[in-house]
């Protein structure tokens, strides 16, 4: 199947994923960076916080993020689970951070949702909501119990640092605490909450759904600005291009030169609808050797350029062979059958213009021995 610009789009969406997939480890060093930085400070007396409390947050969030390294390390980024993977992690990591630090950590359950609107696609974003949902009343449990209290939330009660003073004597603050701390941690702070992250994960999907019809607008774009609309591979523009900016980073490469033998005679006996099916054809063959070393180009009528980055031995003069073998036995018509010339030239992806040359200089003799062969 040829190339087209669902599939490209697709391609880029994966490729998209990988990239967000590394960013998102990089955010966790990053945050990593942070913790460090804040326990440092806690530990030297600048944060009056519970260095108790801060190493514990501390020393699990390193247990938690530390084996999605092993990912990174691996080179295993392009597996579609990755993201929701990490997705988890940073949505355990909030979590454990807020069940020690309390208020003093209230802004890292956004963190999770940074981190999905990333990855182009909603149910990232949704799926980080619900997970964010779940450590949050997770956590705003476990910290009632073992975390830096909340007055108000302990007590019940909503009101400013004044009105808890008036109601000291002698030292000792004179009201009931609340009993039903479950109902408070739902009502007055995990259901205000999900409000807030709700009405922030709706926006990030607008952005998404833009940012998705914007990535598809520049896929089309790309896709016929590279693309030769009628056979499908990579037009002139797009060799042209990689000649000048990709190839000369490549180590060796091989370069084969096809044309195809008597196309003015298919055209002017059978019509120009036979020659151009003879072209596809032939187009048709050479993508379906295309990879991610090999790549096709036509550059003219009938002329196309099939190139290999750091070919193994014989991989190309194979190729040719069989492309030629499969061009012979194709069904083209009643009266006459199909043949191609073919050039390959090695070298080195700087010497690219040279190589193309070489191999145009081997097409012409080769098809002075295979012109008749239609």
């Amino acid at each position: 199947m040829k190339r087209d610009v669902s599939e490209q789009y697709r391609q880029e969406l994966l490729n998209e994923e990988i990239k967000s997939n590394k960013r998102t480890l990089k955010g966790f060093i990053w945050f990593l960076v942070a913790l460090t930085f804040i326990w440092l400070l806690t530990a030297v007396g600048i944060f009056v916080i519970s260095l108790k409390l801060i190493t514990i947050a501390y020393v699990m969030t390193i247990v938690i993020v530390a084996p999605s390294f092993l990912l990174w390390k691996e080179g295993n980024l392009s597996k579609p689970w990755v993201k929701y993977y990490l997705l988890t992690l940073i949505c355990i990591v909030s979590g454990v951070i807020a069940s020690f630090l309390s208020y003093h950590s209230v802004f890292v359950y956004v963190f999770p949702l940074l981190f999905a609107i990333q990855y182009r696609r909603k149910s990232t974003i949704w799926y980080a909501y619900v997970v964010n949902m779940i450590t949050m009343f997770i956590s705003m449990v476990v910290c009632y119990y073992y975390g830096i209290c909340d007055l108000n939330l302990l007590l019940g009660y909503q009101n400013t640092r004044k009105w808890f003073m008036e109601r000291v004597v002698d030292g000792t603050l004179t009201m009931p605490l609340n009993k039903n701390i479950l109902f408070i941690l739902i009502v007055f702070a995990q259901f205000p909450r999900s409000i807030v992250f709700f009405v922030f994960s709706v926006m990030m999907q607008y952005a998404i759904v833009g940012s998705n019809e914007d990535a598809y607008r520049i896929a089309q774009l790309t896709y016929m600005k590279e693309t030769d609309l009628k056979t499908r591979v990579f037009n002139k523009s797009k060799y042209e291009e990689m000649v000048k900016d990709y190839y000369p980073g490549i180590e060796w490469v091989s370069v084969t030169f096809w044309d195809l033998n008597n196309l003015k005679i298919l055209n002017d006996e059978h019509g120009h609808d036979v020659g151009d099916k003879a072209i596809n054809t032939l187009s048709s063959l050479l993508y379906s050797y295309e990879n991610d070393r090999k790549s096709v180009f036509r550059i003219g009528g009938d002329e196309f350029l099939l190139i290999t980055n750091n070919p193994q031995a014989d991989e190309t003069e194979q190729m040719v062979k069989e492309i030629k073998q499969n061009l012979k036995q194709t069904e083209a018509g009643k009266e006459f059958r199909l043949s191609c010339a073919a050039g390959i030239a090695y070298g080195r992806g700087a010497d690219i213009i040279d190589v193309v040359k070489e191999a145009d200089g081997h097409m012409y003799i080769d098809k002075k021995e295979s012109k008749g062969n239609v």
